[in-house]
């Protein structure tokens, strides 16, 4: 009863409450998941400054793969069941849609388990720690289950009680991680030992707000419904496979070709990137039930909350991108130590990466919304074959600078195709006006930047001018609008 209620409540909002409802959750997401990546990005720094750039390559490694075994154990439901659940009119069909969820589920952690074994028998010990793979497997397999179980509470738009469950058990994983080394832990094994008693009480945690969201563990489903789940959810799944391999292919690719420093280094760049998109991620995240049910119902309306939502997701990566190039050089010694030097250097490339990820970002989701899943699994085929014949071609010559220019180069193909699959739900001029707004603010900084440099001002100082400069120059050219005249947040 509880979820007809809530369900039909998230319908029958007025379009301006539920904007609001949409700008909670993505303060609350962000707030919650910028905390638990900081704790997450400390405990990285000090492994990386008191174990060196070889353990840093050993954890990267590992969790690389442990991501890769975790997307066959339980990815792709979290992005159809919200879908799904936002569009569903009453209780009786949330209730058979989360019950071939579930079966599903298990289906699929059964797989995860048995590639797991497979991991550890053949590949654990060559760059990384047997035991290192299992309880980063195991923490990264429970997170994805946790997201399949907050599904009811996702779709209802009810996101900050989860987001909060998630911040507590993912920092106080990297806490005591962040303890034992600092008390002088060599062995990561050891360090890495709470990792997977904190997902085990994430999915507990989550399977217990499903069922304050109405949702039963009674599996009662038929397989003809299991069977129709499980092929709708696996563009989803491959869809997260592809995009996991086509990022972290250079990672396990660099560990192969160049060793363990290498990866240790580049790990420490991408990492930047990483909890620089998170934001955007987490936007997506807000408003994909809102896209969704707009996608089904009003197509006008969709181009403008698309088009709103791209600009803003535009706007966020070119600022990061800003940030990569002047600022987070000058702070990696500070954070990694002395030995990640060749690691800042790198870093201005990665802020190509970091606009070529934010676009992608938002047109995933849009694609997803309007039910194109299987074209972003098609950009996700060709990029993952362009980024490993790339990598193979490039790596040997230029080392880690070749693996940039790969995954930049695969990104943009993907964003390409994604464009070209999204031409029949929103018009492509939505797209260049968009990308013709980033560049002119982009430029404009470029031009300060200059300035400043050439002026022999100290370089703190003229980092932290080209980053202010970036925001006045967006809402100047109209990258984001104010927020009175958003469609999306207005």
């Amino acid at each position: 009863m509880h979820q007809a209620r809530s369900g039909a409540r998230a319908r029958l909002l007025p379009a301006g409450f539920a904007v609001m409802i949409v700008i909670k959750n993505a303060f609350w997401l962000s707030a919650c998941r910028f905390t638990a990546d900081f704790s997450g990005l400390v405990l990285f720094a000090v492994i990386s400054r008191n174990l060196g750039p070889e353990s840093t390559g050993e954890y990267s490694y590992a969790f690389a793969l442990g991501a890769f075994i975790a997307i066959v154990a339980a990815s792709g439901l979290d992005q159809y069941g919200v879908r799904q659940y936002a569009r569903l009119t009453s209780a009786r069909d949330r209730s058979t849609c989360w019950h071939g969820m579930l079966a599903v589920q298990g289906l699929q952690v059964a797989l995860g388990i048995a590639l797991l074994v497979f991991a550890m028998s053949f590949l654990g010990g060559q760059k990384a720690s047997p035991a290192l793979i299992l309880e980063l497997s195991t923490f990264l397999i429970t997170w994805g289950m946790s997201r399949t179980f907050f599904i009811p509470a996702m779709a209802d738009q009810a996101m900050a009680v989860p987001a909060f469950i998630e911040l507590a058990c993912r920092s106080a994983a990297s806490l005591s991680a962040l303890l034992l080394c600092l008390l002088g832990v060599t062995s990561l094994p050891l360090i890495m030992i709470g990792f997977p008693l904190a997902g085990v009480v994430l999915a507990v945690l989550a399977l217990r707000n499903a069922m304050k969201h109405g949702a039963s563990l009674r599996f009662r489903s038929t397989w003809a419904n299991v069977a129709a789940i499980a092929r709708d959810v696996t563009p989803f799944t491959l869809c997260e496979a592809l995009g996991q391999f086509y990022i972290r292919a250079d990672l396990l690719m660099l560990a192969h070709l160049l060793g363990r420093a290498s990866v240790g280094w580049y790990a420490a760049d991408l990492k930047m990137v990483e909890v620089g998109v998170m934001p955007l991620i987490l936007l997506g995240t807000a408003v994909y039930p809102l896209l969704s049910r707009t996608a089904l119902q009003d197509r006008d309306n969709f181009i403008k909350l698309a088009e709103e939502f791209l600009r803003s997701v535009l706007f966020v990566s070119g600022w990061l991108a800003v940030g990569l190039y002047c600022l987070v050089p000058l702070m990696m010694d500070v954070l990694f130590g002395d030995r990640f030097e060749p690691a800042g250097r790198l870093l201005p490339f990665f802020s190509v990466l970091a606009l070529a990820k934010g676009l992608e970002i938002a047109l995933y989701r849009l694609l997803y919304a309007a039910r194109r899943q299987n074209t972003y699994l098609t950009a996700l085929a060709f990029g993952t074959v362009l980024i490993v014949s790339l990598n193979l071609w490039l790596i040997p010559p230029f080392g880690t600078a070749g693996a940039i220019a790969a995954v930049v180069g695969s990104t943009t193909v993907v964003n390409l195709v994604c464009i070209t699959g999204l031409h029949s739900d929103i018009p492509k001029s939505v797209f260049g006006v968009a990308l013709a707004r980033l560049t002119l603010p982009l430029a404009c900084t470029a031009l300060v930047f200059l300035g400043l440099r050439s002026l022999a001002l100290d370089e703190w100082f003229v980092a932290a001018g080209a980053c202010l400069a970036f925001p006045i120059f967006g809402f100047a050219c109209g990258l984001i609008r104010h927020p009175r005249r958003s469609p999306l947040f207005a």
